[in-house]
């Protein structure tokens, strides 16, 4: 699995198709009644944050997106069957969001009404293409224009890409990842004339149901609720910025770009991972202790902060539903006294453990509870480390046939997000960055560290920790307040 920056996208054109939904569910969808289920806490958040952004005439939230390869031509009946069939499957997608007399109020389709209508048209210049599914991927995707998905592919005789973009509220990046699974099953199904072999799955609505109830359960008073305090007073009385200073200054915005890197081939992801298991912690406790080294060689900070996704999929029935099943959780450790890889590792374990413990708890509802304890202070609201093993993900082991991608939109950004990426080639950093003239080096030798870490653990078992007073803060890279 690919991380790629729609930038970078260049996909050769061909005969473009986009299917929509037909007239007919289109009118079902403007009728249909209001749907009592709430939307879940990032929902909300998500669809408040859009509603400001138009007010204040700013770019909206960002789609996601994923691309992928089917064989020849594509069989465009079987492709429009899949696409249908899909979008039935899942109660989160037949479901919408509007604006309504008492606020936004969610409506949802019933399985019969959903059906889907094609147009298509040759597209012979590449530039042309790329602006073109730039602007329908805008477009498309407005939460409150539903569906808020642009559905399609570029067919040519000697291979098609399959694309799917999406609101967020449609979705997390382990629905993208599915998704690429479940299309292709589709897909593959309907070539063949058969029943695809798919799981049942539950519903994301009640997902947003259970979640609600879980969140207002939760007392000012609880345990999680003075751990979140306390992480955010260390940070200020916010959440943490990427401990890297990139030359951002408050209240600026810059155009984001994405800074991808390698930092460990397979053979040594896997001895890295030996040893991280062998010494009583995980491969994500790993690459955050590394992670963790990497900032105090840069900059002498000894501590390490940020917000790391933690997915909520507790039932078996929500394991591969499409829908926005995350919540956030606060990570943190120090490097103080430290002299080795092996004396950091158990502590980045535990605040890895202890942040998977917090996935119950809907992290929006719990930074409400902060009340002024906590201030919003910049347009990203927080620097976050994502981590997914693409290994276990379902259909991995036909990536290499599919080229599966996945894809951001080109927007703006204020601070950085990182998703690691662990797949059958390697460890691969995404690094969603504000692109000011200084991130390219600061993130170059941020990630160099980072992977000469994963190269001596997994070379000789261990790394050395320089002296605190021989870390100093490169020229040019402060460390961020």
């Amino acid at each position: 699995m690919q991380t790629m920056s729609f930038s970078d996208f260049h996909p050769a054109p061909g005969l473009l198709v986009e299917w929509e939904v037909s007239p007919d569910t289109a009118d079902v969808a403007r009728a249909a009644p209001p749907d009592p289920v709430p939307a879940s806490y990032n929902q909300q958040l998500h669809l408040q944050s859009a509603q400001a952004a138009a007010l204040l005439g700013l770019p909206g939230n960002p789609w996601i997106g994923a691309t992928f390869d089917v064989t020849g031509a594509a069989d465009l009946d079987a492709l429009e069957s899949a696409f249908t069939a899909w979008l039935r499957r899942h109660e989160g997608l037949r479901s919408g969001f509007r604006h309504g007399p008492a606020g936004i109020e969610r409506f949802t389709l019933a399985v019969q009404e959903i059906s889907l209508a094609r147009r298509a048209e040759e597209v012979t210049c590449p530039r042309a293409l790329h602006d073109q599914l730039d602007e329908r991927f805008v477009s498309g995707t407005d939460p409150f224009s539903w569906p808020p998905l642009v559905l399609g592919v570029i067919s040519r005789p000697g291979g098609s890409t399959v694309f799917v973009a999406m609101d967020h509220v449609c979705g997390d990046g382990y629905s993208l990842a599915f998704a690429i699974w479940e299309l292709q099953s589709l897909y593959e199904a309907a070539v063949e004339r058969r029943e695809p072999s798919l799981p049942e799955i539950g519903s994301y609505l009640e997902h947003c149901t259970e979640e609600r109830a879980r969140g207002e359960a939760i007392d000012p008073a609880d345990p999680v609720v003075a751990h979140w305090r306390g992480f955010v007073g260390r940070c200020g009385g916010t959440t943490p910025t990427f401990p890297l200073h990139l030359g951002v200054e408050p209240g600026q915005v810059w155009p984001q770009s994405l800074f991808d890197r390698v930092v460990a081939s397979a053979k040594d992801a896997e001895a890295f991972e030996e040893v991280c298991v062998a010494a009583g912690g995980s491969f994500f406790a790993g690459l955050l202790t590394a992670m963790g080294i990497a900032v105090r060689e840069v900059t002498g900070s000894e501590d390490f902060r940020t917000i790391t996704p933690v997915h909520t999929r507790h039932k078996h029935r929500w394991r591969t539903s499409m829908g926005w099943f995350i919540t956030c959780a606060p990570l943190e450790f120090s490097l103080t006294g430290a002299a080795a890889f092996r004396d950091v590792l158990p502590r980045a374990n535990a605040t890895a453990r202890h942040a998977m413990r917090l996935s119950r708890y809907p992290a929006a509802r719990v930074i409400e509870l902060l009340g002024s304890d906590f201030t919003v202070t910049r347009r990203d609201l927080f620097s976050m480390v994502s981590y997914t093993d693409y290994r276990q993900m379902p259909g991995a082991e036909r990536y290499e046939q599919w080229n599966p991608i996945t894809i951001g939109e080109v927007s703006v950004a204020d601070d950085t997000h990182v998703w690691a990426s662990r797949n059958h080639e390697g460890v691969h950093l995404g690094i969603r960055h504000p692109d000011t003239p200084s991130a390219e080096t600061v993130l170059t030798e941020y990630t160099e560290t980072i992977a000469e870490v994963f190269s001596r653990v997994a070379t000789t078992g261990d790394y050395p920790l320089a002296p605190s007073w021989a870390c100093r803060p490169m020229p040019g890279l402060p460390v961020n307040a």
